[in-house]
């Protein structure tokens, strides 16, 4: 009884020391780090980019080591650039774009800061050739333009504007469970809330008249087309980031199990405006069949994914 005490109180110790490590990085320390690792990915130069030693990075789902993937072709920031902070968890986001040579790239960044260095990096990285629903080539939604022209808003909120943190992840939590229980009166949204995906609007498109939500007959965020999805699964919500009333979370469309469509892995930015849903922006890829998506742990069954695949 007396040894299995010292292993608890030293594990406690472990769990303590790990939040410590991450609640001592500031927000202003985390647009440090997120700063110079951008700037290293660009230059091609992990020695410059503030890694820990056991740093991991995965890009749609798949381990890349230091000095390939983007770290060789991404060749400077796209024309869309917003950061948001998780002092709490240790942990920045990046929405945007980046440049792949002459191509423009919809993008979404986790990146976790502990030890006061970068210890993991989770890119989701959208192209307009990828593969869309079912597999073929330049299918995916994609339409950067339109991203262009309805940025995700980077500002921060009056404190007494403002929702604590628990709230934000319940609210963006109703979203996923409309998604999932095909009820849209579930979503905490505002009536005409906006969604993008890579850029792509899907709303505003005529409601059927059984399921109008009060938005003159308009789709909007709240209301859910036939996805074919039997739950959204592995939510993961890395940066919740009460000034600027945002979270970005990613998570898993797992299809019913007659559905052959490929699984949709995302991230969603999500800004919230007096307790409601305002705007949900998408960078996502749909996963080939034999993908391990998050590819993060806890693992729950997946594994890291053997060089063949990538």
């Amino acid at each position: 009884m007396q040894r299995f005490a010292v292993i608890m109180a030293a594990c406690a110790t472990l769990l303590a020391s790990a939040v410590a490590s991450a609640a001592d990085c500031n927000r202003a320390c985390l647009k440090q780090h997120l700063d110079t690792y951008l700037a290293g990915v660009a230059t091609h130069k992990p020695e410059a980019a503030g890694l820990w030693i056991g740093f991991r990075q995965t890009e749609n789902s798949v381990v890349i080591p230091e000095g390939q993937g983007l770290w060789k072709s991404m060749t400077g920031l796209g024309s869309i650039q917003r950061q948001y902070f998780d002092p709490i968890q240790g942990q920045a986001g990046y929405f945007g774009t980046v440049k792949l040579g002459d191509e423009e790239a919809v993008v979404a960044l986790r990146m976790k800061v502990q030890w006061n260095q970068v210890t993991e990096a989770e890119w989701f990285i959208s192209r307009k050739s990828d593969p869309g629903l079912t597999g073929e080539p330049g299918k995916t939604p994609f339409d950067i333009d339109t991203l262009r022209a309805t940025l995700p808003a980077q500002r921060v909120v009056p404190k007494a504007e403002r929702v604590q943190r628990e709230a934000l992840q319940a609210i963006v939590n109703s979203y996923f469970d409309g998604i999932t229980s095909h009820n849209s009166y579930i979503v905490k949204g505002h009536p005409g809330c906006t969604r993008y995906e890579n850029g792509f609007p899907t709303f505003n498109t005529p409601m059927t008249p059984n399921m109008d939500l009060g938005n003159n007959g308009k789709t909007d965020c709240r209301t859910q087309g036939d996805f074919g999805v039997a739950i959204v699964a592995i939510r993961n919500f890395y940066v919740i980031d009460e000034e600027a009333q945002t979270v970005m979370v990613s998570a898993v469309f797992r299809r019913e199990a007659k559905n052959t469509k490929r699984r949709n892995h995302f991230t969603e930015l999500f800004h919230v405006d007096h307790g409601k849903i305002r705007d949900v922006h998408a960078a996502f890829y749909y996963a080939p069949e034999d993908r391990p998506v998050p590819n993060w742990p806890p693992y729950d069954g997946l594994f890291p994914l053997p060089a063949a695949y990538r």
